[in-house]
């Protein structure tokens, strides 16, 4: 099993961290089923400009790309939202092992507040949603290193 995240939230090591504890469990991931997203996660600091990291899934594949520039990663889809809402988010996650009811992608997303869901494109959009489980399970695993939840 691995130890908990140790880089401070958000960097781009956090985020390698990340994929690297869901990466641990791989038959978890793969039972989640494949998936086709390159994805934006832009947290907006109140006192700078925002960060974007990257984050690819290519099949069971999982891949951090760290800090990214948003015009040269071109993601399919990007969730944006505060810092506070963030780590709020990730904070929920560490204590509870995974995201409760009011701390999950799909919640914190489904009205547009705290966090947005853009695209260029109504394919872009759909995804973030079709593979709303498997991005929950990513970042569960702040929570519950190699022990990605399947829901089942």
């Amino acid at each position: 099993m691995m130890a908990p995240i140790a880089s401070p939230f958000h960097s781009a090591r956090w985020f390698a961290e990340l994929i690297a504890s869901a990466k641990a469990d791989r038959l978890a991931m793969e039972q989640l089923g494949i998936a086709d997203l390159r994805l934006g996660l832009e947290i907006v600091d109140a006192d700078g400009p925002p960060h974007m990291y990257g984050i690819v899934l290519d099949g069971y594949d999982i891949e951090s790309l760290g800090e990214v520039m948003e015009k040269e990663f071109a993601p399919e889809v990007v969730v944006s939202g505060p810092a506070d809402a963030w780590r709020e988010m990730i904070s929920s996650i560490e204590t509870n092992g995974s995201a409760d009811a009011a701390h999950t992608l799909n919640t914190l997303t489904i009205t547009g507040l705290p966090f947005s869901v853009r695209a260029d494109d109504a394919m872009g959009h759909d995804k973030v949603f079709r593979y709303m489980g498997t991005l929950q399970a990513i970042f569960d695993a702040a929570g519950s290193p190699a022990q990605v939840s399947t829901g089942r």
